[in-house]
């Protein structure tokens, strides 16, 4: 039902997160006597030395799916794999997925399949143990589903989902990269803004940025939008000017204080921000932006 291309492999790569030598501890679902029809899909690696995880297991409206993920990271070695044709399961409205490894999470990242460039989502499923409800996201439709599973480690398959029913609509989201911390002294990797999963990509946005050091020095200036044609729908990004960024971080010391004016088609939204205080947990030196009023989002 599935194939895929292993571009990578690493071998012996204990230092990868939750690589240690020792696989983790797994477990195998109990038999469903409702289950009719069982099938297999994604590649079978042999010949590497090296034991993948168990797999994922899907039932579904009758059906269980044996899924074998395209990538991971599970014991000493990592593979770095690409579903090239993900198994299409139909259109139940429900998905309960099995992640074999006790100490895993499980995330869905939804996006339109057969379009690289369509606006994504992401869910996380309900969790019963080691069992995960997995609910459609967005508006009904052909959707190409990745399942995430981490947690010291990781894999990942894919899937094709046609979702018959409305799902979880996305809230937009935006971050902004600014100043750094390097050595306990203020430092930057120039400006970075991105803004998603609004209702729809606006004809015009600009961004405007005021900074205030804890001496109270200020700077404020203009970003510059990205040009990039395969952003998803409803995505905004703005890139530099970085020469901006490293005079920010000269202005003296922690904390910043950041002002954000977003200007989309003739409107402006407004966020606060603090550098270090609300830095995003593994997105450093991102800080979130909650901008007032609301940014636009789908209906």
């Amino acid at each position: 039902m599935a194939a895929a291309l292993l571009v990578a492999l690493l071998a012996g790569c204990g230092d990868a997160p939750g690589t240690g030598g020792a696989p983790p501890e797994t477990e195998t679902p109990a038999p469903d006597p409702t289950v009719r029809e069982t099938a297999t899909a994604g590649p079978e690696i042999t010949g590497t030395g090296m034991e993948g995880p168990p797999p994922f297991r899907l039932r579904y409206d009758g059906h269980e799916l044996v899924l074998r993920p395209h990538a991971w990271c599970y014991g000493s070695g990592c593979v770095d794999g690409v579903a090239q044709d993900p198994p299409d399961i139909g259109r139940p409205e429900v998905v309960e997925v099995f992640v074999p490894v006790r100490a895993w999470d499980l995330e869905a990242i939804f996006q339109p399949a057969g379009d690289r460039c369509g606006r994504y989502q992401t869910l996380m499923p309900t969790r019963d143990g080691q069992w995960f409800t997995l609910r459609p996201a967005g508006h009904p439709g052909r959707y190409r589903v990745s399942l995430f599973a981490n947690g010291g480690g990781d894999m990942i398959a894919d899937l094709v989902w046609r979702t018959p029913v409305e799902g979880e609509l996305p809230v937009p989201e935006s971050r902004m990269s600014l100043i750094a911390e390097h050595d306990g002294r203020p430092d930057s990797y120039g400006l970075e803004i991105a803004v998603d999963n609004l209702a729809e990509t606006p004809e015009e946005a600009r961004a405007r940025i005021a900074v205030e050091s804890a001496d109270g020095r200020s700077l404020t200036f203009d970003a510059v939008r990205s040009g990039d044609d395969c952003r998803p729908e409803g995505s905004i990004y703005f890139d530099g000017p970085d020469a901006r960024g490293h005079e920010a971080a000269n202005l003296g010391g922690f904390p910043f204080h950041y002002t954000v004016d977003l200007i989309l088609d003739g409107k402006t939204y407004r966020a606060t921000a603090d550098y270090p205080a609300d830095e995003i947990e593994g997105n450093e030196p991102s800080v979130a932006l909650e901008f007032t009023p609301a940014l636009p989002r789908m209906e």
